[in-house]
């Protein structure tokens, strides 16, 4: 197997979805499940972001067009079909399912139309970006698969393939990108105080300075950052590892080397 990783980036309107998220870049869309065939198919999505953010991605989700292509076209004919499987202030789950098709320009199709069975999708987008990771058999042509994705690819969208490499641990590789696994406040916690240096050495910012630009009590937001840490460690080292730092165990050397 392979692992090919490539970029979608798009400039405002292309797509209305993809605009939505243009609009709102403080929304995670994390794909939890994709399982797709060249006459339909189904993903289960998890959002993340504040309220108002998630309407109108949601809203966007719900109009009549194929959100699932590169970018609208009527050549597609599928039926999509969504419903929300769990409405929280911050998080949306939503289940995406497809049928009665026989064409669609959208990546799952154009691959399996290019590549064949056998193919493993995830997929990630926040602003303008769109993140695809496929794993494929290593007999399949991936090169056909690039000009594909390339072909007809209009103005306003730029492709950029990140990595075509042997997969290593596919399913730990993955998660510490699925920044929906981290409660909206808490990943807002922690990105503003990167993005103040919060980190940096010397540090820029305290955690006053931080929590007076979220307008937030100082107690509240040291809690929401100590458990964004909390998170952000975990992810990084595995729970696994974790318990053997913790014993003294050298199995931990192991997995992280």
């Amino acid at each position: 197997m392979r692992e090919y990783v490539f970029l979608l980036e798009y400039d405002r309107g292309v797509h209305p979805v993809r605009d939505a998220f243009i609009d709102h870049p403080e929304v995670v869309a994390t794909a939890l499940d994709i399982s797709s065939a060249l006459d339909g198919g189904w993903r289960i999505e998890r959002l993340t972001g504040p309220e108002h953010a998630l309407d109108a991605i949601e809203s966007a989700y719900f109009n009549d067009q194929c959100n699932d292509c590169i970018y609208p076209t009527p050549a597609c004919d599928a039926t999509f079909k969504y419903q929300v499987l769990e409405h929280e202030p911050t998080a949306r789950t939503i289940y995406r399912y497809v049928t009665d098709e026989s064409y669609c320009h959208a990546i799952s199709y154009l691959a399996l139309k290019t590549l064949g069975n056998g193919l493993v999708f995830d997929a990630i987008q926040r602003g303008p970006y769109y993140e695809w990771r496929l794993l494929v058999p290593t007999e399949k042509d991936i090169d056909a698969f690039h000009k594909t994705l390339r072909k007809d690819l209009p103005d306003g969208i730029s492709l950029e393939v990140r990595r075509i490499s042997t997969p290593e641990r596919w399913l730990q590789a993955r998660r510490p990108q699925h920044r929906t696994d981290l409660p909206y406040e808490q990943r807002e916690a922690l990105e503003m105080a990167i993005r103040m240096g919060y980190y940096d050495y010397p540090r820029k910012a305290t955690l006053e300075d931080i929590a007076t630009e979220l307008d937030l009590p100082l107690t509240t937001f040291r809690y929401r950052l100590r458990r964004a840490e909390a998170w952000a460690t975990t992810t990084a080292f595995g729970e696994v590892q974790l318990d053997a730092i913790a014993n003294n165990d050298p199995i931990s050397s192991h997995l992280s080397g």
